[in-house]
């Protein structure tokens, strides 16, 4: 609201008005061509379709963060940065090699749907136990108080 956007509900005109009319306007930047093709690759209708806004477009969307929070640092080649400021890794070039929105990672064959982690950074270092770090981002509301005194 403060940036003057038109809010919807999830089933126009019904729902509660909490998403984005677009899902260009829940982003700090467009989806990449890769990232949004990993996103139309999930299961779990994130781009949303004819009539419905997509799960991304909810401003308390979890992928929506994760793309706001990492997909620059993968659109300027910097992905090593952004894995050591997150402390995942070690600084430098070649440790981590790339990193992908969405991924899906199986568990074993009796669940029908693979849970599709938020970010996945692929390690790059050779002989590295870790191989893949994973993050998972929530948008869960916070409450902040405020105590004046006087």
């Amino acid at each position: 609201m403060n940036q003057g956007l038109t809010l919807t509900g999830s089933a126009p005109p019904r729902g509660q008005p909490a998403y984005t009319d677009s899902l260009e306007a829940s982003l700090f930047q467009p989806l990449l061509p890769e990232v949004r093709a990993s996103f139309a690759a999930g299961d779990g209708s994130e781009l949303g379709f004819t009539g419905n806004p997509g799960k991304m477009q909810a401003v308390h969307s979890s992928s929506a963060l994760a793309v706001n929070v990492f997909q620059y640092w993968k659109s300027i080649g910097q992905v090593p940065a952004i894995a050591a400021a997150c402390g995942l890794c070690k600084p430098g070039p070649h440790v981590a090699l790339d990193l992908q929105f969405e991924e899906k990672c199986p568990i074993n064959k009796s669940f029908v749907f693979h849970p599709n982690i938020d970010v996945v950074i692929h390690n790059n270092t050779p002989g590295a136990k870790i191989k893949r770090f994973a993050v998972e981002c929530n948008s869960a509301k916070h409450t902040t108080r405020t105590r004046m005194e006087g």
